[in-house]
């Protein structure tokens, strides 16, 4: 019985709930047509949300890499404002249409922050408004960039565990009014103008310290403590030694056009030898470029890279030497340059009295420079710019580092002189 009153009981409750849900269709089906618009509404709201967002995400994209490819254009000793509003418009126009994106382009520089901002607008149709015949939904992006960073760099000593990354002995002077003196070592005395040396710079920076009992003279006074700059050519491709072009060529008198290639065991200039080098990179392997005695050499476009043991430079006192960077190519804009698997410490030296032309970067980031001579070096070039290991100018010579970059054609390597700059975001 107990069992058979649980089957009545649940039939009846199968039947009450079978009335129940007839009466319920019929309360469900007004409901739900009340409120079918306010569904619909919700939902056109939500994929107009989404479909703005995701527009005004692409258009904020676009905003911010024109502001800093323009931004960027500060570089250049011509940026004016045409020349910025010209990249932020070309940049920003190129983007937008590889996205098939139609939007108004309005650029502001301020020449004086060395800013610009990029806003793009655009007026997007969207589900609500094409219901209630209305236009479109105005959608705006901006962006700001700057460019951040003072002077631009043209000396940087690499060393950063080392005694003296970057200095000064005995009457020598390193004149750079337009750029920035580095020094990466974390030494006491990192950096160091002794003996009436005198150092003039835009600014002179030390992640260490700086010697101040050598009778030196600092124009400003070097700050201390500055982080490390990176090696800023680390990344960039230099060429490979090939096949001998020469083995240890000798030049001792008379007029020779030598041509790019691979000299084995170095090219010695004597003499009355008179040098031109023709445009392109030559590898000097396991042996120096000396100019020595009286010689001369010439060459416009060059890049001289120095590969194995005693692949250096050596300039001496009795030389004549102008050269200029390439224009192109692996060494564009490095006049000087060696192997980053090279043995440390070999210096390269530039003792001669008559080398007023070296046109382009001086990239030595496994050994030094040693710098002497008695005569001016470097100030008839439109820029010289120095990263070594370590970099010391002794026995009374002068090296200028002019800033000219404007005045020639020979790209500036990415990281220093006025490329050392960096284009940010304003937050």
């Amino acid at each position: 019985m107990a069992e058979r009153r649980a089957t009545l009981s649940l039939a009846g409750f199968c039947r009450l709930a079978a009335k129940a849900r007839s009466d319920e269709q019929g309360g469900v089906a007004i409901l739900f047509a009340f409120l079918l618009p306010v569904a619909l509404g919700f939902a056109g709201i939500s994929a107009d949300y989404a479909s703005l967002s995701a527009y005004r995400t692409k258009l904020q994209a676009v905003a911010d890499a024109s502001a800093l490819a323009a931004a960027r254009e500060f570089r250049l000793g011509n940026a004016n404002i045409t020349t910025l509003n010209q990249a932020a418009a070309a940049h920003a126009g190129g983007s937008l249409a590889a996205q098939e994106i139609t939007a108004a382009i309005t650029p502001s520089v301020d020449l004086k922050g060395r800013s610009i901002k990029v806003t793009l607008s655009s007026d997007v149709p969207t589900f609500l408004m094409k219901f209630a015949g209305s236009g479109a939904t105005r959608v705006e992006a901006f962006a700001t960039a700057r460019m951040v960073g003072g002077a631009p760099i043209c000396v940087i000593g690499l060393d950063q565990g080392g005694l003296f990354a970057v200095g000064l002995d005995k009457d020598a002077k390193l004149e750079a009014p337009g750029c920035a003196i580095y020094s990466n070592s974390k030494h006491p005395l990192g950096l160091f103008a002794r003996d009436r040396a005198v150092m003039r710079a835009a600014f002179i920076c030390s992640a260490g310290g700086r010697d101040i009992n050598g009778r030196g003279l600092y124009f400003p006074t070097p700050q201390q403590d500055c982080p490390v700059i990176p090696d800023p050519l680390a990344s960039r491709t230099l060429p490979q030694a090939g096949a001998c072009t020469f083995t240890n060529l000798v030049v001792k008198a008379g007029a020779r056009t030598l041509s790019p290639g691979t000299y084995c065991g170095g090219i010695r200039i004597e003499g009355s030898a008179n040098v031109t080098l023709q445009p392109g990179i030559y590898v000097i392997k396991d042996g120096p470029f000396e100019v020595t005695g009286g010689g001369t050499v010439n060459g416009v476009n060059v890049g001289l890279f120095f590969s194995g043991r005693k692949a250096v430079l050596e300039l001496m006192a009795a030389s004549n030497v102008s050269l200029t960077a390439p224009k192109a190519g692996l060494m564009a804009g490095i006049l000087f340059a060696e192997d980053r698997t090279s043995p440390t410490w070999q210096f390269h030296r530039i003792l001669s009295n008559n080398a007023r032309t070296l046109l382009g970067t001086i990239y030595l980031s496994r050994g030094g420079l040693i710098v002497g001579a008695n005569a001016p070096i470097a100030d008839k070039s439109a820029y010289t710019i120095v990263v070594a290991r370590q970099f010391i100018l002794t026995e009374g010579p002068t090296m200028v580092l002019n800033t000219n970059y404007a005045a020639t054609d020979i790209p500036v390597p990415e990281g220093v002189g006025p490329l050392s700059n960096k284009a940010m975001l304003s937050q």
